[in-house]
């Protein structure tokens, strides 16, 4: 199958110690995963180490490393190399993990998707929720919070057409990586957005990451914000099931 993610031409090991990658999208729930997995005194895991438009250091490290910071992305694209170096130099704990999202670094994703070292755990979400919350996010321009949401959003008013490029990209995008993973014969633990506040499931991410530590219980801080059923939180969701099933993309979203 013809894959848009190429085998790099660098094959050294990207980390010096056991790493793993959270691989998601926008609100599949991996900022919450980071934070969770953080608890464990073992492992540290950052944000989106190679996001276009920021470095997504874990919120431990205060949005800066050594000459690094979370809002200069220039320093880091011009040597990727000695960024990610000194990312695994300087971390504070034996296990080291970051997300890795569509978009990222073209070199960095070959190079940690194709690196058998690196541990592989990919969160999915049905993509009209995760669509709904991103759209629900940049209309209130809360993304994360530990307060809980004083009101319910407003509904939702979906354009169709950016609703089926961004499940078509963020679709190819999980394509390629599994690809990359069964072509090269590499293990990956496949988590649901439904699941990650299951204890067992956090407990089953410990263990695959390498972790010598289990959780006794869920204690993390950020709320959820969008309250309520998908037909509560989209405008005109009759008209919008009507458009899937004509355009017969009704399976994409069950």
């Amino acid at each position: 199958m013809k894959i848009s993610i190429k085998p790099p031409q660098n094959k050294k090991p990207v980390f010096s110690r056991p790493a793993f990658l959270l691989v998601g999208m926008m609100r599949s729930g991996s900022n919450f995963l980071e934070r969770q997995l953080n608890l464990l005194p073992d492992l540290r895991c950052h944000g989106e180490l190679f996001n276009q438009a920021f470095i997504g250091f874990s919120h431990h490290n205060q949005g800066k490393l050594a000459s690094y910071t979370r809002d200069n992305p220039e320093q880091r694209n011009a040597d990727e190399e000695a960024f990610i170096g000194q990312v695994d130099q300087a971390c504070d704990r034996p296990i080291i993990g970051l997300r890795l999202f569509l978009d990222h670094s073209n070199l960095m994703t070959a190079r940690l998707l194709y690196d058998p070292n690196v541990k592989k755990v990919v969160l999915s979400r049905n993509l009209l929720e995760a669509y709904i919350s991103l759209e629900t996010a940049r209309e209130t321009g809360v993304w994360l919070t530990t307060e809980v949401a004083k009101a319910p959003p407003k509904p939702v008013k979906v354009d169709i057409n950016k609703l089926v490029t961004f499940s078509l990209r963020q679709s190819l995008y999980y394509n390629d990586v599994q690809t990359v993973l069964h072509q090269t014969g590499q293990s990956y633990l496949q988590i649901d957005y439904n699941e990650i506040k299951s204890l067992g499931k956090l407990n089953e991410i410990a263990r695959f990451v390498g972790s010598a530590h289990q959780f006794t219980t869920v204690s993390e801080p950020i709320q959820k914000q969008n309250p309520g059923s998908l037909e509560e939180r989209i405008a005109d969701f009759p008209k919008l099931v009507d458009e899937l099933k004509r355009r017969q993309l009704a399976r994409w979203f069950r």
